[in-house]
């Protein structure tokens, strides 16, 4: 039988796997799958940014950058919708 010493630290690697686990689970739940493609034509509608068309240019975590023009503004992906 291995021994175990007074004051050494213990095997970690099961609680290290345990982490790993978990902290890709919290990742995988805090990312939405956003249902906009980049480059996808899309309508946002903000009370503070206003209601703009443009082309989706960036995807970060839930906000989606739109390039309308010379400007990009972002928006959460639920204040967006296809042109009808």
């Amino acid at each position: 039988m291995g021994e175990i010493h007074v004051g050494a630290p213990a095997s970690g690697t099961r609680v290290g796997r345990l982490s790993a686990l978990v902290r890709r689970t919290m990742a995988r739940a805090r990312t939405a799958a956003v249902p906009y493609r980049i480059g996808e034509v899309v309508i946002g509608e903000d009370p503070f940014n206003g209601r703009r068309e443009g082309l989706v240019a960036v995807k970060k975590g839930t906000f989606v950058g739109l390039q309308t023009g010379g400007q990009m503004c972002f928006y959460d992906y639920r204040q967006l919708r296809r042109p009808d």
